[in-house]
């Protein structure tokens, strides 16, 4: 009996579906590449490398009118519910939270030095904000709420240059007005083509929000992000929405981990030429816009790279059916064969035991 093999034909066939396997690892990889491009995007994970925790933002329209104090008591709200659920930290590690959380207000602030002075973009910032958004230092250190005074600030590179004269003055006193802002440090601003159009450009500073809103101008409160456990999907989110006092319609969330998993991102690609409408008036941080952008590109690499796979599989399959077909014949006579040697082969051992015993 003569094994009918593959045909030029098949040969063919079969060299596409290896190319949509080259497409799947290709595609696959250049969204990787986007993801793990992206700011921000691995908070929950570095907070619990265990996992079993989800980060949350919310952004809100300018007439949201959210106050801070709701917020910061938000945060001690959450905790004691979770407390209720009998869900708790690491008994082993005292100093462990199960919750960090921040918020920020953008606004402006004029500040002097000895040598220049300078109006900047201000980012008021509360609680857990350098956990969320780890800026790309080129001196000094972060401000936070564990800090006896709310008197610092950090300063973008250009800021700096445009006031010192440099980018190393970590300590150096700026004033607004006869008050005292200390440069706790230095940052730089992403400069991709992409960030830039998406906001992260211009002097800029963080400064605590509650400075802000004594001596600078400051507008609403436009965003409040949470890293939480999330023990069973969307727990967290359904928890955040039941305790944050703002109507659905002036805010927008947005659950950070699992963004980019291959489902979820074919599944935002059927709402793609819709993403661009606006029905509230969210204005999103220079972050999430590059997200939202890059989350566009990733879906449509996700389907590519499926689609890939998929028509890999099936060619693989149908040539596989094809081939048993074509040598049914073959198969059943070795099929036969191999089970006629295994079966004198059981008698036999079945033969020597039984001659053994007697």
């Amino acid at each position: 009996m003569k094994v009918i093999g593959l045909t030029k034909k098949k040969l063919i066939v079969l060299c596409t579906a290896v190319f949509g396997a080259v497409i799947f690892g290709i595609f696959r990889l250049i969204a990787h590449v986007n993801i793990s491009s992206l700011p921000y995007h691995t908070v929950a994970e570095e907070w619990a490398p265990e996992g079993g925790y989800t980060h949350i933002a919310a952004y809100f329209t300018p007439d949201a009118m959210v106050e801070a104090d709701t917020l910061k008591y938000l945060h001690y709200e959450i905790e004691s519910k979770l407390n209720q659920e009998s869900i708790e930290v690491d008994s082993e590690n005292p100093s462990a939270r199960l919750t960090a959380s921040s918020f920020l207000a953008q606004g402006s602030i004029d500040v002097e030095s000895p040598y220049s002075r300078a109006s900047l973009t201000a980012l008021g910032v509360w609680g857990d904000f350098f956990e969320f958004h780890k800026l790309e230092l080129l001196s000094g250190g972060y401000f936070g709420d564990t800090d006896l005074n709310n008197d610092y600030c950090i300063l973008d590179e250009e800021a700096a240059w445009k006031l010192y004269g440099s980018n190393d003055i970590a300590g150096k006193i700026l004033y607004v007005g006869d008050i005292p802002l200390v440069i706790r440090g230095v940052f730089r601003q992403p400069d991709d083509k992409l960030s830039v159009k998406a906001g992260a450009s211009g002097m800029c500073c963080y400064v605590p929000y509650d400075y802000l809103i004594d001596h600078g101008m400051i507008n609403n409160i436009s965003c409040y992000e949470i890293v939480m456990p999330n023990p069973v999907p969307n727990y967290a989110l359904q928890k955040l929405r039941e305790k944050l006092p703002v109507s659905e319609d002036k805010v927008e969330f947005v659950e950070n981990t699992g963004r980019f998993e291959t489902i979820k991102s074919i599944k935002n690609l059927s709402g793609i030429t819709t993403r661009a409408m606006r029905t509230r008036a969210l204005v999103y941080p220079w972050w999430e816009n590059v997200t939202r952008v890059k989350e566009d590109r990733i879906s449509v690499f996700s389907i590519i790279s499926v689609s890939g796979i998929i028509y890999a599989l099936i060619v693989v399959i149908v040539l596989a059916v094809i081939l048993v077909i074509q040598n049914k014949d073959v198969i059943a006579y070795w099929a036969v064969y191999l089970f006629e040697k295994v079966r004198d082969s059981i008698y036999r051992r079945l033969a020597k035991k039984e001659k053994k015993r007697l």
